[in-house]
């Protein structure tokens, strides 16, 4: 099992407000994202941190009384109180697609921080591939102080309504290069990284390795596409003993010397906001794929429903959301992207009864 620290929070969505903030939630901190929230004492002596109130049902996902959806009827997705659809028919399709081709049809693209592992359990925020690595020990105490500086600065850029994305994205390309800058200068050893993820409280969503497994030997491809750090998520798979042959991480991956000390990143920069650009979806990755139409495609974040678009020629690409934090503010938004929006859900259930029909 991992051990849990209890010191420091990391909540949500974006792939890399993942970094550090002192503020608490009702301070406007990033609590939707990986931000860290630095504490000074366990929180053991406080009254555990609580879900994000779901609110009730909103008119959207009520269905016709005189309109049918079986699918959806079998999965349990019109009555759940967690589940949001906005568009039952669409989905309804979607899912009937995607039963119907089976799993030698079905790839799957996933982000990581936050919809592959778990937002919080037992009253406890549970650490992202960031947050392990910024509540480690091992961490010199100046990179926490000039993460929580960067973050100050770039942070307000990243939320900000009046900013369009194309506006936003080269600051986010200048606070990761400055991040990047400053991990080189912690000289992160190689070696310490399975001790970091073994003394974090990462856990996967409940039901992610029944997934796995399920998917591993059906022999269906799965694409785990991440703006953290590849080398902390890829340990976490390894932990929970997910990472398998089907399993293909791009992420943000440190290079190492001689000495296995990490002295910058390889490849090109994947951040929130261009998770369609990566060199995944300039290679041959999808091209290798073509007969695999149908995709179920999940993330955290408005970003993630990127990820797919390489996919040539989709029949059907069923997008899920994971709504961690600020539900009522979010919620619209995720409702006009995601195909299904899950409230606080901590587990993998849904994709779980979607795979249980396939054959």
């Amino acid at each position: 099992m991992l051990g849990t620290r209890g010191v420091v929070l990391r909540a949500g969505g974006r792939q890399f407000t993942r970094v550090l903030s002192g503020l608490n939630p009702s301070e406007g901190s990033p609590d939707q994202c990986c931000g860290l929230m630095v504490a000074t004492r366990s929180l053991s002596s406080e009254a555990p941190p609580q879900g994000p109130r779901v609110p009730p049902a909103s008119g959207a996902t009520m269905p016709d009384p005189e309109a049918s959806y079986p699918a959806l009827e079998k999965l349990g997705l019109i009555a759940a109180e967690h589940v949001r659809i906005k568009d039952l028919a669409k989905v309804e399709e979607l899912v009937n697609t995607i039963i119907g081709g089976g799993f030698s049809r079905l790839q799957l693209v996933v982000d990581f921080d936050f919809t592959l592992t778990r937002v919080h359990m037992g009253g406890q925020r549970c650490h992202c591939s960031w947050g392990i690595m910024d509540n480690s020990p091992d961490m010199p105490e100046y990179y926490r102080e000039e993460a929580n500086r960067l973050l100050a600065k770039y942070y307000p850029i990243e939320v900000d309504p009046k900013m369009t994305e194309e506006e936003k994205i080269p600051y986010m390309v200048e606070w990761y290069q400055q991040i990047h800058d400053l991990l080189v200068k912690c000289s992160i050893r190689q070696a310490s990284i399975e001790g970091m993820v073994s003394a974090s409280s990462a856990r996967l969503r409940d039901g992610s390795e029944e997934l796995c497994q399920k998917l591993h030997r059906a022999g269906v491809p799965v694409l785990v596409l991440s703006a953290g750090m590849g080398d902390v998520l890829e340990q976490v798979l390894r932990h929970f003993k997910v990472y398998t042959d089907n399993v293909k991480v791009v992420s943000n991956f440190f290079n190492y010397n001689e000495q296995g000390i990490m002295v910058g990143f390889k490849g090109n920069l994947i951040h929130m906001f261009n998770k369609n650009e990566d060199a995944i979806h300039s290679s041959d990755y999808f091209e290798k794929l073509q007969n695999r139409t149908n995709v179920i495609l999940m993330g955290d974040s408005l970003g993630d429903i990127k990820m797919a678009l390489g996919v040539p020629q989709p029949s059907s690409v069923l997008k899920i959301g994971f709504l961690n934090d600020k539900i009522d503010e979010r919620l619209p938004a995720f409702m006009d992207n995601f195909d299904i929006v899950l409230l606080d859900d901590q587990t993998m259930d849904v994709a779980n009864s979607i795979v249980d029909l396939l054959k």
